[in-house]
Protein backbone atom coordinates (compact mmCIF):
# COMPACT_ATOMS: atom_id res chain seq x y z
CA UNK A 1 0.00 0.00 0.00
CA UNK A 2 2.73 2.63 0.81
CA UNK A 3 4.14 2.23 -3.09
CA UNK A 4 0.42 3.01 -4.09
CA UNK A 5 0.28 6.14 -1.62
CA UNK A 6 3.81 7.64 -2.71
CA UNK A 7 2.37 6.79 -6.82
CA UNK A 8 -0.37 9.07 -5.68
CA UNK A 9 0.74 11.67 -4.07
CA UNK A 10 3.73 11.51 -6.93
CA UNK A 11 1.23 12.28 -9.43
CA UNK A 12 -0.80 15.01 -8.03
CA UNK A 13 2.27 16.82 -7.49
CA UNK A 14 3.09 16.13 -11.11
CA UNK A 15 -0.57 17.53 -12.04
CA UNK A 16 0.04 20.46 -9.92
CA UNK A 17 3.03 21.44 -11.59
CA UNK A 18 1.61 21.60 -14.61
CA UNK A 19 3.13 21.06 -18.34
CA UNK A 20 5.36 24.38 -18.34
CA UNK A 21 5.92 25.82 -21.73
CA UNK A 22 5.68 28.67 -23.83
CA UNK A 23 4.06 30.45 -27.13
CA UNK A 24 5.06 29.28 -30.47
CA UNK A 25 7.54 26.75 -30.30
CA UNK A 26 7.91 25.90 -26.47
CA UNK A 27 6.38 23.42 -24.57
CA UNK A 28 1.86 23.39 -24.12
CA UNK A 29 0.89 25.20 -20.96
CA UNK A 30 2.23 28.54 -20.36
CA UNK A 31 2.56 29.70 -16.98
CA UNK A 32 1.64 26.48 -15.58
CA UNK A 33 -1.45 25.82 -17.06
CA UNK A 34 -2.38 22.79 -19.40
CA UNK A 35 -2.71 23.38 -22.90
CA UNK A 36 -6.47 23.38 -24.43
CA UNK A 37 -8.01 21.41 -27.17
CA UNK A 38 -5.87 21.86 -30.50
CA UNK A 39 -7.48 24.09 -32.42
CA UNK A 40 -4.98 24.83 -35.14
CA UNK A 41 -1.76 24.03 -37.01
CA UNK A 42 1.56 26.24 -36.96
CA UNK A 43 4.71 26.55 -39.16
CA UNK A 44 7.37 25.59 -36.68
CA UNK A 45 10.80 25.56 -39.78
CA UNK A 46 9.55 26.47 -43.30
CA UNK A 47 10.69 24.23 -46.15
CA UNK A 48 13.77 25.13 -48.26
CA UNK A 49 16.75 24.22 -50.44
CA UNK A 50 14.56 22.40 -53.02
CA UNK A 51 16.08 20.97 -55.79
CA UNK A 52 14.03 19.24 -58.39
CA UNK A 53 13.39 15.65 -57.79
CA UNK A 54 15.71 15.72 -54.64
CA UNK A 55 14.26 15.86 -51.22
CA UNK A 56 14.31 19.40 -49.55
CA UNK A 57 17.16 20.06 -47.88
CA UNK A 58 15.37 21.77 -44.73
CA UNK A 59 12.36 19.82 -44.53
CA UNK A 60 9.42 21.37 -43.19
CA UNK A 61 8.14 21.59 -39.48
CA UNK A 62 4.43 22.11 -37.91
CA UNK A 63 3.15 22.32 -34.67
CA UNK A 64 -0.19 21.58 -32.97
CA UNK A 65 -1.69 24.83 -30.98
CA UNK A 66 -4.60 25.50 -28.68
CA UNK A 67 -6.65 28.29 -28.71
CA UNK A 68 -4.16 30.41 -27.15
CA UNK A 69 -1.58 29.99 -29.36
CA UNK A 70 0.52 27.35 -26.98
CA UNK A 71 1.75 23.92 -28.15
CA UNK A 72 -0.49 20.82 -27.15
CA UNK A 73 2.65 18.74 -26.47
CA UNK A 74 0.50 15.73 -25.44
CA UNK A 75 -0.14 15.25 -28.82
CA UNK A 76 0.84 12.19 -30.21
CA UNK A 77 -2.00 10.93 -32.60
CA UNK A 78 -2.69 13.68 -35.13
CA UNK A 79 -1.70 13.15 -38.26
CA UNK A 80 -1.08 16.14 -40.87
CA UNK A 81 -0.77 15.88 -44.52
CA UNK A 82 1.26 18.35 -46.54
CA UNK A 83 0.01 19.29 -50.29
CA UNK A 84 1.26 21.86 -52.69
CA UNK A 85 -0.94 24.81 -52.40
CA UNK A 86 -2.94 24.77 -55.49
CA UNK A 87 -2.18 27.35 -57.57
CA UNK A 88 1.31 27.59 -56.65
CA UNK A 89 4.22 26.70 -58.51
CA UNK A 90 4.76 25.22 -61.79
CA UNK A 91 1.42 23.33 -62.32
CA UNK A 92 1.23 19.52 -62.65
CA UNK A 93 3.91 19.01 -60.19
CA UNK A 94 4.24 16.50 -58.08
CA UNK A 95 5.00 15.96 -54.13
CA UNK A 96 6.61 13.11 -53.04
CA UNK A 97 7.45 11.37 -50.02
CA UNK A 98 5.62 10.84 -46.82
CA UNK A 99 3.37 13.64 -46.89
CA UNK A 100 1.30 12.51 -44.21
CA UNK A 101 3.07 12.52 -40.75
CA UNK A 102 1.74 11.76 -37.39
CA UNK A 103 2.82 14.31 -34.16
CA UNK A 104 4.83 13.54 -31.51
CA UNK A 105 4.69 16.08 -28.36
CA UNK A 106 2.81 18.46 -30.85
CA UNK A 107 5.01 18.64 -33.15
CA UNK A 108 4.98 17.22 -36.55
CA UNK A 109 8.51 16.47 -38.54
CA UNK A 110 8.22 15.61 -42.32
CA UNK A 111 11.63 14.31 -43.11
CA UNK A 112 11.15 13.30 -46.91
CA UNK A 113 9.58 15.10 -48.88
CA UNK A 114 10.32 16.45 -52.58
CA UNK A 115 8.79 18.34 -55.68
CA UNK A 116 9.84 17.04 -59.67
CA UNK A 117 9.06 20.35 -61.35
CA UNK A 118 11.28 23.23 -61.22
CA UNK A 119 9.18 26.72 -60.62
CA UNK A 120 9.06 30.06 -58.45
CA UNK A 121 6.35 30.54 -55.39
CA UNK A 122 5.41 27.07 -54.56
CA UNK A 123 3.67 27.14 -51.19
CA UNK A 124 3.11 24.14 -48.69
CA UNK A 125 -0.64 23.30 -47.19
CA UNK A 126 -0.31 21.10 -44.26
CA UNK A 127 -3.96 19.99 -43.18
CA UNK A 128 -5.27 17.73 -40.11
CA UNK A 129 -8.70 16.99 -39.09
CA UNK A 130 -10.79 19.25 -36.97
CA UNK A 131 -8.02 21.72 -37.13
CA UNK A 132 -7.18 25.11 -39.11
CA UNK A 133 -4.61 24.72 -41.88
CA UNK A 134 -1.20 26.33 -41.96
CA UNK A 135 0.65 27.45 -45.03
CA UNK A 136 4.21 27.61 -45.57
CA UNK A 137 6.29 30.77 -46.90
CA UNK A 138 6.80 30.57 -50.89
CA UNK A 139 10.13 28.93 -52.22
CA UNK A 140 11.90 27.88 -55.21
CA UNK A 141 12.37 24.93 -56.57
CA UNK A 142 15.55 25.03 -58.67
CA UNK A 143 17.46 22.29 -61.02
CA UNK A 144 20.35 20.67 -59.40
CA UNK A 145 24.04 21.74 -60.33
CA UNK A 146 25.00 19.79 -63.14
CA UNK A 147 27.38 16.73 -63.05
CA UNK A 148 25.91 16.60 -59.25
CA UNK A 149 27.35 19.61 -58.04
CA UNK A 150 26.50 21.22 -54.94
CA UNK A 151 25.74 24.87 -55.82
CA UNK A 152 23.40 26.35 -53.46
CA UNK A 153 21.29 28.19 -56.13
CA UNK A 154 20.74 26.79 -60.13
CA UNK A 155 18.71 28.32 -62.47
CA UNK A 156 15.88 26.34 -64.09
CA UNK A 157 17.00 24.73 -67.69
CA UNK A 158 16.79 27.36 -69.85
CA UNK A 159 13.08 26.67 -71.65
CA UNK A 160 11.92 26.08 -75.49
CA UNK A 161 12.15 23.37 -77.71
CA UNK A 162 15.76 22.37 -79.08
CA UNK A 163 16.45 23.69 -82.31
CA UNK A 164 19.85 22.18 -82.97
CA UNK A 165 21.67 19.23 -81.82
CA UNK A 166 24.80 18.04 -80.28
CA UNK A 167 26.18 14.48 -80.21
CA UNK A 168 29.79 12.72 -79.75
CA UNK A 169 27.92 10.14 -82.39
CA UNK A 170 27.16 12.93 -84.99
CA UNK A 171 28.77 14.45 -87.60
CA UNK A 172 29.46 18.39 -88.66
CA UNK A 173 27.95 17.34 -92.32
CA UNK A 174 24.83 16.66 -90.42
CA UNK A 175 22.05 19.68 -90.39
CA UNK A 176 21.95 18.88 -86.79
CA UNK A 177 18.54 19.20 -86.29
CA UNK A 178 17.39 16.35 -84.80
CA UNK A 179 19.10 13.57 -82.65
CA UNK A 180 19.87 11.26 -85.27
CA UNK A 181 21.29 14.48 -87.64
CA UNK A 182 23.08 15.50 -84.96
CA UNK A 183 26.46 17.79 -85.21
CA UNK A 184 29.91 15.96 -83.67
CA UNK A 185 31.86 19.22 -82.43
CA UNK A 186 30.60 22.36 -79.98
CA UNK A 187 32.85 24.27 -82.38
CA UNK A 188 30.77 23.83 -85.38
CA UNK A 189 27.34 24.27 -83.29
CA UNK A 190 28.71 27.68 -81.91
CA UNK A 191 29.49 28.55 -85.44
CA UNK A 192 26.41 27.94 -87.27
CA UNK A 193 24.70 29.05 -84.07
CA UNK A 194 21.54 32.03 -85.10
CA UNK A 195 19.35 33.85 -82.87
CA UNK A 196 16.57 32.37 -81.49
CA UNK A 197 18.69 28.76 -81.71
CA UNK A 198 18.73 26.44 -78.61
CA UNK A 199 21.41 23.70 -79.07
CA UNK A 200 21.43 20.69 -76.57
CA UNK A 201 24.34 19.06 -75.87
CA UNK A 202 24.25 15.33 -75.01
CA UNK A 203 26.76 13.54 -72.53
CA UNK A 204 30.11 12.85 -73.65
CA UNK A 205 33.61 14.04 -74.07
CA UNK A 206 34.14 17.19 -76.01
CA UNK A 207 36.73 19.74 -77.51
CA UNK A 208 36.93 22.87 -76.65
CA UNK A 209 35.55 25.58 -78.41
CA UNK A 210 34.99 29.72 -79.06
CA UNK A 211 31.57 30.90 -80.02
CA UNK A 212 32.42 34.74 -81.18
CA UNK A 213 30.30 37.70 -82.76
CA UNK A 214 26.82 36.63 -82.51
CA UNK A 215 24.49 39.36 -81.62
CA UNK A 216 20.98 37.68 -80.23
CA UNK A 217 18.71 39.70 -78.26
CA UNK A 218 16.97 38.96 -75.01
CA UNK A 219 13.62 37.58 -76.88
CA UNK A 220 15.82 35.91 -79.02
CA UNK A 221 18.94 34.47 -77.01
CA UNK A 222 21.41 31.66 -78.36
CA UNK A 223 21.20 28.70 -75.79
CA UNK A 224 23.57 26.13 -75.64
CA UNK A 225 22.45 23.71 -73.02
CA UNK A 226 23.60 20.23 -71.37
CA UNK A 227 21.14 17.61 -72.06
CA UNK A 228 22.41 15.70 -69.35
CA UNK A 229 25.07 16.10 -66.38
CA UNK A 230 27.92 14.64 -68.08
CA UNK A 231 28.95 17.20 -71.43
CA UNK A 232 32.89 17.02 -70.79
CA UNK A 233 35.27 19.56 -72.08
CA UNK A 234 38.24 17.37 -70.67
CA UNK A 235 39.87 20.54 -72.49
CA UNK A 236 44.13 19.50 -72.33
CA UNK A 237 44.19 23.07 -74.11
CA UNK A 238 47.30 24.97 -74.05
CA UNK A 239 48.83 28.47 -74.85
CA UNK A 240 51.70 26.82 -77.28
CA UNK A 241 49.24 26.68 -79.95
CA UNK A 242 47.61 29.92 -79.75
CA UNK A 243 46.40 32.43 -77.17
CA UNK A 244 42.85 31.92 -77.64
CA UNK A 245 42.51 27.94 -77.07
CA UNK A 246 43.73 28.62 -73.50
CA UNK A 247 39.80 28.26 -72.18
CA UNK A 248 37.69 25.26 -72.41
CA UNK A 249 34.86 27.97 -73.51
CA UNK A 250 35.92 31.13 -74.77
CA UNK A 251 32.88 34.04 -75.59
CA UNK A 252 33.91 36.62 -77.51
CA UNK A 253 31.74 39.82 -78.26
CA UNK A 254 28.78 38.32 -78.10
CA UNK A 255 25.18 39.61 -76.84
CA UNK A 256 22.64 37.10 -75.07
CA UNK A 257 23.99 33.90 -75.25
CA UNK A 258 23.56 31.74 -72.66
CA UNK A 259 25.54 28.75 -71.51
CA UNK A 260 23.92 25.99 -69.07
CA UNK A 261 25.23 22.92 -67.75
CA UNK A 262 28.70 22.15 -69.47
CA UNK A 263 31.78 20.84 -67.60
CA UNK A 264 34.93 21.46 -68.01
CA UNK A 265 37.81 19.92 -66.22
CA UNK A 266 41.90 20.45 -66.43
CA UNK A 267 41.75 23.65 -68.97
CA UNK A 268 44.88 25.42 -69.64
CA UNK A 269 43.87 28.54 -68.47
CA UNK A 270 40.14 29.29 -67.90
CA UNK A 271 36.85 26.71 -67.78
CA UNK A 272 35.18 29.36 -69.08
CA UNK A 273 36.31 33.42 -70.18
CA UNK A 274 33.92 35.82 -71.28
CA UNK A 275 35.20 38.74 -72.72
CA UNK A 276 33.56 42.04 -74.54
CA UNK A 277 30.60 41.20 -74.16
CA UNK A 278 27.09 42.10 -72.93
CA UNK A 279 23.72 40.24 -71.22
CA UNK A 280 26.01 36.72 -71.65
CA UNK A 281 24.38 34.09 -68.41
CA UNK A 282 26.82 31.20 -67.38
CA UNK A 283 24.92 29.01 -65.26
CA UNK A 284 24.22 25.56 -64.00
CA UNK A 285 27.86 24.59 -65.08
CA UNK A 286 30.99 22.80 -63.15
CA UNK A 287 34.72 23.96 -63.71
CA UNK A 288 37.42 21.69 -62.28
CA UNK A 289 40.90 22.13 -62.23
CA UNK A 290 41.48 25.55 -64.15
CA UNK A 291 45.28 26.00 -64.48
CA UNK A 292 44.50 29.38 -63.27
CA UNK A 293 40.69 29.93 -63.31
CA UNK A 294 37.29 28.41 -63.22
CA UNK A 295 34.95 31.20 -64.44
CA UNK A 296 36.93 34.40 -65.65
CA UNK A 297 35.81 37.35 -67.74
CA UNK A 298 36.73 41.25 -68.60
CA UNK A 299 35.34 44.00 -69.98
CA UNK A 300 31.86 42.78 -70.30
CA UNK A 301 28.99 44.52 -68.56
CA UNK A 302 25.61 42.79 -67.57
CA UNK A 303 26.53 39.25 -66.87
CA UNK A 304 24.81 36.55 -64.99
CA UNK A 305 27.03 34.04 -63.36
CA UNK A 306 24.57 31.94 -61.25
CA UNK A 307 24.79 28.22 -59.85
CA UNK A 308 27.89 27.26 -61.33
CA UNK A 309 30.38 24.63 -59.19
CA UNK A 310 34.19 26.28 -59.79
CA UNK A 311 36.66 24.19 -57.81
CA UNK A 312 40.29 23.31 -58.25
CA UNK A 313 41.70 26.38 -59.61
CA UNK A 314 45.28 25.92 -59.86
CA UNK A 315 47.03 29.29 -59.46
CA UNK A 316 44.08 31.92 -58.45
CA UNK A 317 40.23 32.16 -58.15
CA UNK A 318 37.26 29.97 -58.45
CA UNK A 319 35.32 33.28 -60.53
CA UNK A 320 37.28 36.10 -61.93
CA UNK A 321 34.91 38.82 -62.77
CA UNK A 322 37.59 41.84 -64.06
CA UNK A 323 38.10 44.82 -65.93
CA UNK A 324 35.46 47.34 -64.94
CA UNK A 325 32.41 45.12 -66.37
CA UNK A 326 29.28 46.96 -64.41
CA UNK A 327 25.94 45.07 -63.30
CA UNK A 328 27.10 42.01 -63.18
CA UNK A 329 24.39 39.04 -60.88
CA UNK A 330 26.83 36.47 -59.29
CA UNK A 331 24.90 34.25 -57.43
CA UNK A 332 24.23 30.78 -55.67
CA UNK A 333 27.95 29.52 -56.69
CA UNK A 334 29.65 27.31 -55.32
CA UNK A 335 33.62 27.73 -55.08
CA UNK A 336 35.46 25.80 -53.30
CA UNK A 337 39.30 24.74 -52.85
CA UNK A 338 40.41 26.78 -55.20
CA UNK A 339 44.37 28.46 -54.60
CA UNK A 340 43.81 31.88 -53.83
CA UNK A 341 40.06 33.26 -53.43
CA UNK A 342 36.60 32.09 -54.23
CA UNK A 343 35.01 35.11 -55.96
CA UNK A 344 36.85 37.83 -57.16
CA UNK A 345 36.02 40.90 -58.83
CA UNK A 346 38.50 43.51 -59.61
CA UNK A 347 38.28 46.74 -61.87
CA UNK A 348 41.77 46.68 -62.46
CA UNK A 349 42.12 50.42 -62.17
CA UNK A 350 45.57 50.30 -63.68
CA UNK A 351 44.38 48.43 -66.99
CA UNK A 352 41.65 51.38 -67.52
CA UNK A 353 41.15 51.58 -71.44
CA UNK A 354 38.85 54.66 -72.66
CA UNK A 355 37.89 52.61 -76.10
CA UNK A 356 35.37 50.44 -73.57
CA UNK A 357 33.56 53.56 -72.06
CA UNK A 358 32.69 52.30 -68.62
CA UNK A 359 34.11 48.79 -69.23
CA UNK A 360 37.28 50.12 -69.36
CA UNK A 361 36.89 53.17 -66.84
CA UNK A 362 38.66 51.15 -63.39
CA UNK A 363 35.23 50.83 -61.35
CA UNK A 364 32.29 47.76 -61.56
CA UNK A 365 29.51 49.09 -60.45
CA UNK A 366 26.05 47.73 -59.25
CA UNK A 367 26.77 44.54 -59.06
CA UNK A 368 25.33 41.64 -56.63
CA UNK A 369 26.79 38.90 -55.11
CA UNK A 370 24.34 36.90 -53.13
CA UNK A 371 23.81 33.34 -51.96
CA UNK A 372 26.82 32.17 -52.71
CA UNK A 373 29.46 29.22 -50.80
CA UNK A 374 32.15 29.53 -51.01
CA UNK A 375 35.07 26.93 -48.75
CA UNK A 376 38.41 26.33 -48.48
CA UNK A 377 39.80 28.52 -50.75
CA UNK A 378 42.96 30.49 -50.42
CA UNK A 379 44.99 27.21 -49.61
CA UNK A 380 47.66 27.59 -52.69
CA UNK A 381 48.59 23.64 -53.34
CA UNK A 382 47.57 22.96 -50.21
CA UNK A 383 44.18 23.30 -51.38
CA UNK A 384 44.77 21.66 -55.21
CA UNK A 385 46.15 18.67 -54.60
CA UNK A 386 48.72 18.39 -57.39
CA UNK A 387 48.86 21.89 -58.63
CA UNK A 388 52.18 22.83 -60.21
CA UNK A 389 53.75 25.30 -60.03
CA UNK A 390 53.24 25.02 -56.13
CA UNK A 391 51.08 29.02 -55.08
CA UNK A 392 51.61 30.77 -51.90
CA UNK A 393 47.76 30.96 -51.66
CA UNK A 394 45.75 33.67 -49.44
CA UNK A 395 43.21 36.12 -50.98
CA UNK A 396 40.16 36.08 -49.86
CA UNK A 397 36.81 34.60 -49.67
CA UNK A 398 35.32 37.38 -51.33
CA UNK A 399 37.90 39.84 -52.64
CA UNK A 400 36.62 43.37 -54.20
CA UNK A 401 38.70 45.87 -55.82
CA UNK A 402 37.22 49.39 -57.10
CA UNK A 403 33.68 48.27 -56.90
CA UNK A 404 30.83 50.90 -56.37
CA UNK A 405 27.29 50.58 -54.60
CA UNK A 406 27.19 46.72 -55.09
CA UNK A 407 24.85 44.77 -52.85
CA UNK A 408 26.67 41.51 -50.95
CA UNK A 409 24.41 39.65 -49.15
CA UNK A 410 23.51 36.01 -48.04
CA UNK A 411 26.67 34.43 -48.90
CA UNK A 412 28.44 31.68 -46.34
CA UNK A 413 32.21 31.61 -46.33
CA UNK A 414 34.11 29.59 -44.57
CA UNK A 415 38.07 28.79 -44.72
CA UNK A 416 40.39 27.02 -43.13
CA UNK A 417 43.44 28.39 -44.94
CA UNK A 418 45.32 31.96 -44.48
CA UNK A 419 43.11 34.53 -45.87
CA UNK A 420 40.13 36.90 -45.28
CA UNK A 421 36.71 36.81 -45.31
CA UNK A 422 35.37 40.03 -47.22
CA UNK A 423 37.94 42.55 -48.46
CA UNK A 424 37.12 46.19 -50.00
CA UNK A 425 40.16 48.14 -51.54
CA UNK A 426 41.60 49.69 -54.37
CA UNK A 427 43.82 47.16 -56.16
CA UNK A 428 46.70 49.01 -54.24
CA UNK A 429 46.14 51.79 -57.53
CA UNK A 430 44.84 54.81 -55.94
CA UNK A 431 42.60 55.66 -52.75
CA UNK A 432 40.57 57.29 -55.43
CA UNK A 433 39.47 54.07 -56.51
CA UNK A 434 38.52 52.76 -53.06
CA UNK A 435 35.78 49.92 -52.99
CA UNK A 436 32.67 52.72 -52.20
CA UNK A 437 29.24 52.71 -50.97
CA UNK A 438 28.56 48.90 -51.22
CA UNK A 439 25.93 46.95 -49.06
CA UNK A 440 27.13 44.33 -46.98
CA UNK A 441 24.27 42.48 -45.30
CA UNK A 442 23.35 38.82 -43.87
CA UNK A 443 27.01 37.59 -44.94
CA UNK A 444 27.89 34.46 -42.44
CA UNK A 445 32.11 34.58 -42.23
CA UNK A 446 33.59 31.75 -40.35
CA UNK A 447 37.27 30.70 -40.01
CA UNK A 448 38.86 27.73 -38.34
CA UNK A 449 40.44 28.08 -35.06
CA UNK A 450 43.95 29.60 -34.92
CA UNK A 451 44.03 30.32 -38.89
CA UNK A 452 43.03 33.14 -41.76
CA UNK A 453 43.00 36.78 -41.60
CA UNK A 454 40.36 39.14 -40.93
CA UNK A 455 36.65 38.97 -41.33
CA UNK A 456 36.52 42.40 -42.96
CA UNK A 457 38.99 44.22 -44.45
CA UNK A 458 38.65 48.12 -45.86
CA UNK A 459 41.72 49.99 -46.92
CA UNK A 460 43.18 52.83 -49.28
CA UNK A 461 39.60 54.54 -49.70
CA UNK A 462 37.11 52.27 -49.61
CA UNK A 463 34.36 54.78 -47.94
CA UNK A 464 30.78 54.79 -47.35
CA UNK A 465 30.05 50.89 -46.92
CA UNK A 466 27.39 49.96 -44.83
CA UNK A 467 27.81 46.45 -43.13
CA UNK A 468 24.97 45.26 -41.38
CA UNK A 469 23.65 42.28 -39.71
CA UNK A 470 26.65 39.89 -40.74
CA UNK A 471 27.84 37.28 -38.52
CA UNK A 472 31.67 37.48 -38.42
CA UNK A 473 33.47 34.20 -36.37
CA UNK A 474 37.10 34.92 -36.53
CA UNK A 475 40.06 32.60 -36.33
CA UNK A 476 43.40 33.65 -35.58
CA UNK A 477 43.06 37.71 -35.65
CA UNK A 478 40.53 39.92 -35.07
CA UNK A 479 37.35 41.40 -36.97
CA UNK A 480 38.00 44.30 -38.91
CA UNK A 481 41.33 45.72 -40.76
CA UNK A 482 41.05 49.42 -41.94
CA UNK A 483 42.75 52.58 -42.89
CA UNK A 484 41.80 55.82 -41.90
CA UNK A 485 40.90 56.47 -45.05
CA UNK A 486 37.85 54.34 -45.30
CA UNK A 487 36.36 55.39 -42.04
CA UNK A 488 33.79 58.24 -43.97
CA UNK A 489 30.60 57.42 -44.22
CA UNK A 490 31.08 53.87 -42.62
CA UNK A 491 27.87 52.39 -41.45
CA UNK A 492 28.72 49.15 -39.05
CA UNK A 493 26.49 47.59 -36.70
CA UNK A 494 24.04 44.85 -35.39
CA UNK A 495 26.56 42.08 -36.27
CA UNK A 496 28.18 39.16 -34.35
CA UNK A 497 31.37 39.81 -33.94
CA UNK A 498 33.05 36.66 -31.80
CA UNK A 499 36.68 36.36 -31.84
CA UNK A 500 38.22 33.33 -29.96
CA UNK A 501 41.90 34.31 -30.31
CA UNK A 502 44.00 37.59 -28.13
CA UNK A 503 44.16 39.39 -31.50
CA UNK A 504 43.07 43.42 -31.48
CA UNK A 505 39.29 43.41 -31.93
CA UNK A 506 40.25 46.06 -34.90
CA UNK A 507 43.41 47.27 -36.41
CA UNK A 508 45.33 49.28 -38.59
CA UNK A 509 48.04 47.36 -40.03
CA UNK A 510 49.24 50.29 -41.84
CA UNK A 511 49.99 52.23 -38.76
CA UNK A 512 50.23 49.21 -36.64
CA UNK A 513 47.13 50.53 -34.76
CA UNK A 514 44.96 48.54 -32.72
CA UNK A 515 41.77 48.37 -31.59
CA UNK A 516 41.95 45.70 -28.45
CA UNK A 517 37.95 45.61 -27.41
CA UNK A 518 34.51 46.60 -28.88
CA UNK A 519 34.21 49.67 -27.13
CA UNK A 520 37.73 50.78 -28.44
CA UNK A 521 36.32 50.07 -31.78
CA UNK A 522 33.28 52.17 -30.94
CA UNK A 523 34.99 55.05 -29.47
CA UNK A 524 37.37 55.28 -32.53
CA UNK A 525 34.83 54.73 -35.21
CA UNK A 526 31.65 55.39 -34.37
CA UNK A 527 30.30 52.42 -34.87
CA UNK A 528 29.50 48.99 -33.35
CA UNK A 529 26.11 50.09 -32.08
CA UNK A 530 24.25 46.95 -30.91
CA UNK A 531 27.41 44.26 -32.37
CA UNK A 532 27.22 40.88 -30.18
CA UNK A 533 30.49 39.52 -28.96
CA UNK A 534 28.97 36.70 -27.87
CA UNK A 535 29.66 32.82 -29.42
CA UNK A 536 26.80 31.96 -32.48
CA UNK A 537 25.44 29.11 -31.56
CA UNK A 538 24.88 27.29 -35.38
CA UNK A 539 22.25 24.68 -35.30
CA UNK A 540 24.36 21.93 -37.27
CA UNK A 541 27.48 22.66 -38.73
CA UNK A 542 28.40 19.43 -39.99
CA UNK A 543 25.44 19.58 -42.17
CA UNK A 544 26.69 23.05 -43.94
CA UNK A 545 23.67 24.59 -41.59
CA UNK A 546 24.98 27.78 -39.87
CA UNK A 547 21.72 29.14 -38.81
CA UNK A 548 21.28 30.41 -35.63
CA UNK A 549 19.95 28.11 -32.50
CA UNK A 550 17.05 29.83 -30.21
CA UNK A 551 19.23 31.44 -27.68
CA UNK A 552 22.28 32.45 -29.70
CA UNK A 553 23.45 36.01 -30.21
CA UNK A 554 22.04 37.18 -33.54
CA UNK A 555 18.88 35.27 -33.58
CA UNK A 556 15.60 37.54 -33.92
CA UNK A 557 17.72 40.55 -33.28
CA UNK A 558 19.10 42.08 -36.61
CA UNK A 559 17.97 45.44 -38.40
CA UNK A 560 14.92 44.83 -40.48
CA UNK A 561 14.81 47.29 -42.60
CA UNK A 562 17.66 46.25 -44.66
CA UNK A 563 15.28 45.46 -47.81
CA UNK A 564 16.80 41.67 -47.82
CA UNK A 565 13.82 39.30 -47.74
CA UNK A 566 15.39 36.10 -48.65
CA UNK A 567 18.49 33.92 -47.26
CA UNK A 568 21.00 32.02 -48.66
CA UNK A 569 18.88 28.99 -48.67
CA UNK A 570 15.77 30.12 -50.41
CA UNK A 571 14.12 30.98 -47.39
CA UNK A 572 12.08 33.87 -46.72
CA UNK A 573 12.86 36.92 -43.71
CA UNK A 574 11.77 37.73 -40.81
CA UNK A 575 10.91 33.76 -39.49
CA UNK A 576 10.13 34.26 -35.43
CA UNK A 577 10.14 36.98 -33.78
CA UNK A 578 12.33 39.04 -35.93
CA UNK A 579 15.50 39.03 -38.47
CA UNK A 580 18.33 36.44 -37.98
CA UNK A 581 21.77 38.17 -38.39
CA UNK A 582 24.21 35.60 -40.75
CA UNK A 583 22.83 34.19 -44.38
CA UNK A 584 20.27 32.31 -42.29
CA UNK A 585 16.86 32.68 -41.08
CA UNK A 586 15.05 30.38 -38.66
Amino acid sequence: MRWMLLALLAFVFAACAGGGGSKGGGNGGGSGNPPGPATALAMLTQPAGATAGNIFATQPRVEIRDAAGLRVNTDNTTQVTAAITTGTGTGGALLSGTATVTAVNGVVTFTSLSIDLVGAGYTLTFTATGLSDAVSAAFAVTTASAGGGKAPFVPAVPGGTATHYVSTTGSDSNNGTSPATAWLTLQHAATQAQPGNVIEVADGNYARFTIQNKTATSGNPIIIRAAGNAALINSGTSSSTSPDNRDAIKIYNCHHVTIHGLRTANSFRAGCRVTESFHVSVQGCVFANGGTWGLFTDFSDDLVLEGNECYGSQREHGIYFSNSGDRAIIRGNYCHNNAAGGIQINADPAQQNASFGTRGDGISEQCIIERNWCVDNGGGSAAVPGASPPVAGGGASLNFASIRNCDVRNNLLITQYNQSGIVLWDDGFSSSYGSMNNRIYHNTVIFAAGVTRHCVVMRNGSTGNDIRNNVFYAGARGIFEVTTNSMSGLTEGYNVTYKPSGWAYASDEATSTSYSTLANWQTFSGQGVNNDTGLPQFTNTGADDYSLQTGSPGRDDGVGTLGVTGTYDGASRPQGAGYDRGCFEK
